[in-house]
């Protein structure tokens, strides 16, 4: 008897701790992120351009691409929806070579400036991890500036400055993200300007 009576304590416990935890779990509302990501749009933007002058013998080598670095904020208005935008800056740097004579004719680097009004969608809480979506779509700044040398491989004192406005998305069609309450690690699978794969970390408050 004392046995079922402890059980039964121990449930209605447990019951009535349920909506504590639910209720301090929906008082957070803000998030803020900082990423890094792999295979970004703003990388098959490069090697599209880079399709151009490959058409006049040049080839592209020593390629140096650096990001996405992504940082987001999100605003939670309900148990599902948070609103927000996210920004991502990347980076490339490449030597262009004539295929003829192998003799270096340009140093090219470029930029890539994004923000994306952002909606993600919490599927799962808990208390120390979650489930969740986000899609994003905004514009990318691409600013380009190549460096041109002479036939003998030596910097002519010439740069060619190109600059583009491009519309750009990203779509986390599944992500994970666990830790504490406020501090938590997280992982994303998916497509567009913050990578195919994403990995950071956020602050909830």
């Amino acid at each position: 008897m004392r046995l079922r009576c402890l059980l039964a304590t121990l449930v209605l416990i447990s019951v009535l701790c349920i909506p504590v935890q639910a209720q301090d779990e929906m008082d957070i509302r803000h998030e803020i992120g900082i990423s890094y990501g792999a295979a970004p749009n703003s990388a098959w933007f490069n090697s599209y351009t880079d399709i151009v002058p490959k058409m006049f013998g040049v080839t592209y080598k020593n390629k140096h691409f650096i990001g996405p670095i992504g940082v987001e904020y999100h605003y939670r208005i309900n148990r599902l929806i948070g609103v927000g935008g996210i920004f991502t800056f990347s980076t490339t740097n490449e030597d262009g070579f004539m295929d003829k004579d192998k003799v270096k004719v340009t140093h090219a680097h470029k930029a890539y400036i994004s923000v994306m009004p952002s909606v993600k969608l919490n599927w799962l809480r808990r208390a120390n991890w979650g489930l969740y979506s986000k899609f994003a779509a905004g514009v990318t700044y691409a600013r380009g500036v190549d460096h041109n040398y002479g036939s003998d491989g030596h910097s002519a004192d010439e740069k060619t400055v190109s600059k583009d406005l491009l519309f750009n998305y990203q779509a986390s069609l599944i992500g994970i993200e666990g830790g504490g309450q406020h501090v938590r690690g997280f992982l994303e699978a998916g497509i567009g300007e913050q990578g195919v794969a994403v990995a950071g970390v956020r602050y909830r408050f």
